[in-house]
């Protein structure tokens, strides 16, 4: 029998505000981001992006209309050459968005230099010196097809990438669609509606993920991963906290997370996407909080936009670091001033679902959303527990500037993943809420090809719940893929469910309404029945319509209790059966 694990994963929730370390300034040895006036004279140039982007980052833009910009262009090189003449300094990584530089230098005399620099516009302490204490872990040697996407140290370019065959993986997988099948997520994915694109074949295949996260640990052993690992759908690492650092011998917060989306362990986990890409990329240092961390998930981000990625995936937020001077307060989170913030803007404008974890803080002193959940480009995700009601630590809205957030709601209490151990995991937080919308997102954008990351997120927050009457604490409610799919295609819709059954909002509320589709004229029977099997309403021969016929359920279980109801369809001597959860009094 397995053994499970049944434990609180609380995301990674920190901030901090700006504070610049200049000459005029008390020196505090270690990490900087320099900041630079301009891009001038630098060799690269709008006319030819593939020096700087991979074709799919190109075509991905193209695809949606998105013109290249001068924030596309990456940091002058002589400007970086310039920072390290002194061998004092140590280079990280560069922005083109924000046009800069990370940096570590434990000499005073070296960042009195670079401040001097005719094109160096700010200094900014990100990390003092402390001592690491290492979360490394020792691990079994990986084979020979993990070893080929640990490649940390290598750019975009150094992928064979462009080339890779996004439609063959996938020719002998027969995914099924009962409960055994999904085991313990046939509850998350059921609340999302999301069985409906499954039944169809969509598992996210051809759809590309990144994961920004705090570590892997074990997931190049664990054998439920083995069917990312064997078809090649990990498609590489990168590590921006210590580029010459082992992702998976680091931090087990990415490992469930990931399973959430592409583990299967069949009869117990089955991840919500299992047919996609993935990108693992360690931008955040679970052992301390500094305002490094947010220029990590910047530099995650941009490496998630050139090698094309389609949807980036974030259980972090940033509200407090370590050092009080780099705090946030609430005003700070109105969708654009933090670093983090601008940046998943960035990604969003070029075409890229930004999925955030809403944050945990509902239940501590600052309560709020943390960022990038707060920016407009992120769509930020609450979380609910497996009847649809919100869970008490779930961060609440509005965004400093008075938008609804969190954006959206989705299972996050006792939530099956896989842990480092192999173990099926029962977590908690809304970091696991935010993967099952990032998973059932590719799926919905894998049947839909030609929609733009602004409508998927568009249609995600349409099919909602309460969408027409949102709030601070649920956003706009849990999302309907299925109802989402028909949004973006309704008279296609129309013409292929002829088998479809739906509730709309699920779960149910007031306005709630039970929707099937015939073919013909016809009259049906419907059973409803409770988690144990009682039958609760029963109605035979009812009139049935050609086409969408649609069935109030207000009336129907407004006196019954709160919790998981089975709806039965007959028409024709076919019966369909769907799951409601009902959540008002």
């Amino acid at each position: 029998m397995t053994a499970f694990i049944k434990y609180l994963a609380l995301l990674f929730f920190f901030s901090a505000t700006a504070f610049s370390a200049t000459a005029e300034n008390e020196f505090t040895p270690y990490k900087y981001w320099v900041s630079f006036t301009d891009k001038e004279g630098t060799p690269y140039t709008l006319d030819n992006p593939s020096a700087f982007l991979s074709q799919r980052s190109i075509l991905r833009r193209q695809n949606q209309g998105i013109a290249l910009t001068h924030h596309d262009l990456p940091v002058n090189p002589a400007y970086l050459d310039s920072l390290t003449i002194d061998t004092a300094v140590t280079f990280y990584y560069s922005s083109r968005w924000l046009n800069g530089a990370l940096i570590s230098t434990l000499d005073e005399n070296a960042l009195h230099r670079i401040s001097q620099l005719s094109f160096v516009e700010n200094i900014e302490y990100v990390k003092p010196v402390i001592e690491d204490k290492t979360d490394l872990q020792e691990g079994p040697e990986p084979g020979p097809l993990k070893k080929a996407a640990i490649q940390s140290e290598k750019s975009f370019s150094d992928f064979s990438y462009d080339s890779h065959n996004f439609s063959s993986a996938h020719t002998g997988w027969e995914f099924s669609f009962s409960s055994s099948t999904y085991g313990y997520s046939v509850t998350p994915i059921y609340m999302l509606n999301g069985q409906h694109l499954h039944r169809e074949g969509y598992w996210g295949d051809g759809k590309v993920i990144a994961v920004l996260d705090a570590g892997y640990l074990n997931t190049d052993q664990v054998p439920a991963f083995n069917n990312l690992w064997n078809t090649g759908q990990i498609l590489g690492t990168r590590d921006f906290v210590e580029p010459k650092g082992d992702i998976f011998r680091t931090h087990s917060h990415g490992t469930l997370v990931l399973s959430v989306m592409g583990a299967v362990q069949q009869g117990e986990v089955m991840g919500a996407a299992p047919e996609a890409y993935y990108w693992l990329l360690r931008t955040e240092d679970a052992r301390s909080e500094f305002r490094i961390e947010e220029y990590n998930w910047l530099a995650g981000a941009e490496f998630a936009d050139s090698v094309g990625a389609d949807i980036i995936n974030s259980s972090l937020g940033y509200t407090r670091f370590d050092d009080p001077l780099m705090d946030y307060e609430y005003n700070d989170l109105d969708g654009e001033t933090t670093i983090v913030a601008r940046a998943a803007n960035k990604a969003f404008e070029r075409g890229i679902l930004v999925v955030n974890s809403a944050g945990n803080y509902a239940n501590r002193p600052w309560g709020y959303i943390g960022s990038p959940a707060d920016s407009y480009g992120a769509l930020s995700t609450g979380a609910t527990d497996g009847m649809g009601l919100r869970v008490s630590f779930s961060s609440y809205g509005p965004s400093a500037d008075g938008r609804i957030k969190p954006d959206i709601m989705a299972q996050g209490l006792e939530v099956p993943a896989i842990g480092p151990t192999g173990q099926t995991a029962f977590v908690a937080g809304t970091s696991f809420s935010a993967p099952l919308v990032s998973a059932m997102a590719a799926c919905l954008w894998q049947k839909h090809p030609e929609a733009s990351a602004s409508e998927i997120k568009e249609v995600i927050i349409k099919s909602s719940h309460l969408y027409l009457t949102p709030d601070t604490l649920l956003g706009h409610g849990i999302p309907d893929f299925a109802e989402a799919s028909r949004i973006l295609d309704p008279q296609a819709f129309e013409q292929k469910y002829e088998e479809w059954l739906t509730v709309f909002p699920n779960p149910l509320t007031a306005q709630s309404v039970l929707q099937f589709y015939s073919g013909e004229i016809n009259t049906g029977n419907i059973k409803i029945y409770d988690i144990m099997g009682k039958v609760v309403y029963s109605e035979s021969n009812f009139p049935v319509e050609t086409g969408f016929n649609t069935l109030p359920l207000a009336k129907i279980l407004q006196n019954h209790r709160n919790g998981v109801y089975l709806l039965r369809v007959e028409l024709g001597g076919n019966s369909r059966v769907i799951k409601a959860l009902k959540n008002w009094y």
